[in-house]
């Protein structure tokens, strides 16, 4: 069985959140920032509350920063479509 993580299910999620990870700490928070208020648009019932979230070993390089942590696990529980238009509005930005 391979295992995958959250964002290789799609490529351009998956080259987005590489180069967000190479980004420097600010970089990310502001596509952090960016990733929470498009979601907010969408209408999709995101359950998750903070204790749930750090319900883990802080192992991820996105665990770092709580509001970069906060936001990509927003977008890992968003439907595909929007997570792909996601994907393509950071990797857009961050060129």
């Amino acid at each position: 069985m391979n295992f995958k993580r959250w964002y290789d299910l799609d490529p351009t999620v998956s080259k987005a959140v590489k180069v967000l990870e190479e980004m420097d700490e600010d970089m990310q928070v502001r596509c952090a920032d960016h990733i929470i208020s498009k979601l907010k648009e969408f209408d999709f019932d995101i359950q998750m509350s903070l204790d749930d979230q750090y319900d883990y070993i802080m192992r991820r390089w996105y665990d770092k920063n709580v509001k970069v942590s906060h936001a990509m696990e927003y977008l890992k529980k968003a439907p595909l479509g929007v997570k792909h238009e996601l994907a393509l509005e950071i990797i857009n930005y961050l060129k």
